[in-house]
């Protein structure tokens, strides 16, 4: 009886791990078509500002109208984003609870490829990220902290006028390359958790995530470093 116990304990345990790190792969590829989405919106700059503008505007009160009021849909994806947030949080603090766990146990572990510098530092560029990205929301979203710009300013002139310094340009360099790391080390765990990654997929798998995080850090920063070279002005 005391064996069938500690077997049932096990699969609990074991299925809710799995399920657990679905979680967290699910809801980080809602963060990944999130930037990729967010990254092309913001190549609208070249295009001038009537367009990058007229595209704000749309985001905003316009998208998806009839099917949401206007304004609706912004509020519902951002309650969504939220939600996908908090399960996620949960999901990498629940994982990292039962690595911590795990670690004093007397089995040696074989190490993986994903024993990597980008696996290794995934809570910390977490964190750093979260916090980033609440500055990001406070400076462009909202327009709490301004940097050159007046609060009547279009989003077109708020970018502008912010990648006019070359230290906010770094800070975002720092913050998009922070995310391109977590998110292509976060694409490949998706694989992983998902049970896509075999022998002859393993290396497409891992170009492929490489090549994801690469192309939302060069869509992302392409603007900034146009404004601050005086591409876009």
């Amino acid at each position: 009886m005391a064996t069938t116990n500690v077997a049932s304990k096990r699969r609990r345990a074991w299925t809710t791990s799995v399920f657990v790190k679905q979680l967290m792969a699910i809801s980080g590829f809602v963060f990944v078509f999130f930037l990729l989405f967010h990254s092309y919106g913001n190549l609208k700059m070249f295009l001038g500002q009537e367009a990058y503008d007229h595209y704000a505007e749309w985001l905003k009160n316009e998208a998806f109208v009839p099917i949401f009021p206007h304004g609706g849909f912004i509020w519902v994806f951002r309650a969504a984003m939220i939600l996908m947030l908090v399960i996620h949080l949960f999901a990498a603090s629940y994982t990292w609870t039962r690595s911590r766990r795990a670690r004093t146990s007397r089995y040696v572990v074989k190490k993986s490829v994903t024993d990597s510098y980008a696996a290794r530092t995934m809570r910390l560029s977490g964190v750093l990220i979260f916090l980033i990205f609440v500055f990001h929301i406070l400076h462009f979203t909202t327009g709490t902290v301004k940097t050159g710009f007046t609060a009547d300013a279009t989003p077109y002139e708020r970018m502008v006028a912010s990648f006019q310094s070359p230290l906010l340009v770094a800070v975002y360099a720092l913050f998009v390359a922070l995310a391109c790391i977590h998110v292509s080390h976060g694409f490949w765990s998706m694989f992983q958790t998902l049970g896509w990654v075999r022998p002859a997929t393993r290396k497409f798998m891992l170009v492929l995530s490489g090549i994801v995080g690469a192309i939302i850090f060069v869509m992302f920063m392409a603007p900034p470093i146009a404004i601050a070279a005086g591409i876009i002005s």
